[in-house]
Order: C-alpha cells, then structure tokens, then sequence
C-alpha cells in the first residue's frame, strides 16, 4: 500500500489539498469489503462458540459504581 505524503504539522494546507489529502487515506472498496468480511467472520466464529449467550447472563446483572468523566477526572498523569 503507498503511503500518502504527510504535510508539516505546521504547514498551511487549502482545502482541496485536504482533501487530496484524505482521499489519498481512504480505504478502497475491496479494502473495506475485506475488512467486513473478515469482521463477519470474526461475528460467526463468536455466535458458534456462545460467546453472546454468556454476555446475556450478565445483562442487569453488571452495573458501574463510577462514570467515566469521574475516572478521568481522578487519574493522575506522571511525567516521568
């Protein structure tokens, strides 16, 4: 796969080159074909093996004593 040209984080860009920019990123349709076929896959191995009839028996039973905004309120980042 060709790897897009990057630009300078400090380099101004116009709007089409942008543009060009992500097109140039952007999957093509037997890409993202793969991908969703390999996620199905993944799905189907997933449903065979009874992974959501596990997941089921939790339901009501799993509840968060914290939300997410107090975790990252109280997480401390070290510098170190």
């Amino acid at each position: 796969m060709v790897q897009p040209k990057t630009a300078e984080p400090d380099e101004e860009l116009t709007s089409e080159e942008r543009w060009e920019r992500y097109r140039q990123m952007a999957l093509t349709p037997e890409q993202v074909a793969e991908g969703r076929a390999r996620v199905q896959k993944e799905i189907d191995r997933a449903r065979a093996a009874g992974v959501y009839e596990e997941l089921l028996k939790w339901e009501g039973k799993v509840h968060w004593d914290i939300d997410i905004d107090e975790l990252r309120e109280d997480r401390e980042f070290d510098s170190d």
